[in-house]
């Protein structure tokens, strides 16, 4: 497993514009599975995930 950074960002309900972009490390066997964990994992509705880079 290899360690990756997901940059995203997020809309909260209600908002006009979506937040500032947040990062998060996750550990995963490639980029794509890193993307899906990413995306299952987050707890915000409207999550745009920026990009991903190997650390």
């Amino acid at each position: 497993m290899r360690a990756y950074i997901v940059y995203y960002k997020y809309k909260l309900p209600g908002t006009k514009k979506p937040g500032a972009v947040k990062l998060y490390r996750i550990y995963a066997n490639d980029a794509e599975e890193a993307r899906r964990m990413a995306t299952q994992h987050a707890n915000y509705p409207d999550v745009e995930i920026l990009r991903i880079t190997q650390a």
